[in-house]
């Protein structure tokens, strides 16, 4: 599938093609994770919660690993075939992953990303999605169907944090 988006700039339009993921993105999905906490979470976390959460590159072994413990994972792609957002799906509904870098963002990728997600998760017969939204993640969530369940703090290297565990029931 390809995407159609305003340019950043809002002129001009730049085209985004979903495919799956595969394990040679992994170093591209831990500099997309990296660029989205940086760029786009920061606006809401402190320096201090942005460091612990992500204090340097994620190692590129971690994504590694998750482009293949049996996880679904769909990759918004540019004309160079460069990752630009992912989102993933585990077998059990849970939506663990989902980062868009800036120079994607506001484009309506993860949308597309989404959309994709959800219907694989009905294809495979699943009821009910869940996900621990960020805030930055939580206004997107919440356009999409899910309702708060409860807001989490957590401690992640020493500094407190919060996320906002959501869920969507399929019908």
């Amino acid at each position: 599938m390809t995407l159609a988006t305003k340019g950043a700039a809002g002129s001009g339009s730049s085209a985004y093609r979903i495919r799956p993921g595969r394990p040679e993105d992994a170093a591209a999905l831990a500099e997309v994770f990296h660029a989205a906490v940086h760029g786009l979470a920061s606006r809401h976390y402190t320096p201090e919660q942005i460091r612990a959460w992500c204090p340097e590159h994620p190692p590129t072994e971690v994504f590694g690993r998750r482009l293949s413990d049996g996880r679904q994972l769909w990759v918004a792609v540019d004309a160079e075939d460069m990752p630009a957002a992912f989102i993933d799906l585990e077998a059990d509904g849970h939506v663990d992953m989902l980062f868009c870098h800036p120079r994607a963002a506001g484009q309506g990728v993860a949308a597309v990303l989404y959309a994709d997600l959800e219907a694989a998760a009905r294809q495979d017969g699943l009821t009910r999605l869940h996900v621990r939204a960020s805030e930055a993640a939580r206004g997107f969530f919440e356009h999409q169907g899910f309702t708060v369940q409860q807001r989490c703090v957590f401690e992640r290297d020493g500094v407190m944090m919060h996320n906002y565990l959501m869920e969507k029931h399929l019908a």
